[in-house]
């Protein structure tokens, strides 16, 4: 029986990586992302990938979270059970010279929109007597560093967010884990869409800070996603799982 998983942030990053690794794997998929062009292109190639898969989109800010419109897209699918909430923000500040919009938006984005999505799949999950939960955190949610307090308060909380949902959910075979990425190519990264040169620098800077020696890339974490939210992991919850290329572990 075909099912469905639910990824926010799909439009880049770890959220396009996570969608073709589900859609390889067979699953139904709804993708939410702020824009509709960007959504329409994974899903493309998404559907390219498996002809035999559902695929909806929704472009939704998660700050103007809408319940009913999520529920249509859902009706067109298999029954949702995994959640993918990796949407999130990521803006440098001071405790000296950032405004409370900052902080706000911060938390907006990476906590207050996975908790309203969570809460509208969460009785679908205890109905299916089947759920599992995926919140990607950060490794600074858990050891936070310099100019970043609003970002690393926000993932902590959703570090702490997900024991919680782990253990509220246990009675109703209700899976919750979270990933905390280290460095990520990404799009939240400014470097990201720099210079060659500019980039490689800033390559250069970061190899010395991990055990690896090498930046992350979305297909390493879409593959854990993978395993958290699927029968790999049934008897897996209440995880905290960092994926940084040793970058806290070697700096302890």
């Amino acid at each position: 029986m075909k099912e469905a998983v639910v990824i926010t942030g799909a439009s880049s990053g770890i959220g396009e990586a996570t969608a073709y690794k589900f859609a390889s794997e067979g699953f139904d998929l709804l993708l939410i992302g702020r824009s509709s062009e960007k959504l329409d292109k994974v899903k493309a190639q998404a559907q390219s990938r498996n002809i035999n898969i559902k695929i909806e989109t929704l472009a939704m800010d998660l700050k103007e979270f809408d319940a009913t419109k999520l529920q249509e897209k859902l009706s067109k699918l298999s029954k949702p059970i995994i959640l993918v909430n990796n949407a999130g923000v990521y803006t440098k500040n001071k405790p000296d010279d950032s405004s409370m919009i900052v902080w706000q938006d911060m938390f907006d984005v990476n906590l207050f929109g996975s908790v309203k999505i969570t809460q509208a799949l969460w009785p679908i999950f205890k109905d299916n007597k089947k759920g599992s939960i995926v919140n990607v955190a950060s490794t600074s949610g858990i050891k936070p560093v310099p100019n970043t307090s609003a970002y690393s308060a926000s993932k902590a909380a959703m570090v702490n967010w997900t024991i919680c949902l782990a253990q509220e959910g246990g009675e109703f075979n209700i899976r919750a884990n979270v990933i905390c990425p280290g460095i990520i190519e990404t799009p939240l990264h400014g470097f990201y869409s720099a210079k060659a040169s500019e980039k490689d620098k800033f390559h250069a800077g970061i190899t010395d800070l991990q055990l690896l020696k090498k930046i992350g890339r979305p297909e390493y974490i879409a593959e854990s996603i993978f395993f958290f939210g699927s029968e790999q992991s049934t008897w897996t919850t209440g995880a905290v799982h960092n994926i940084d290329g040793g970058i806290l572990a070697k700096n302890v």
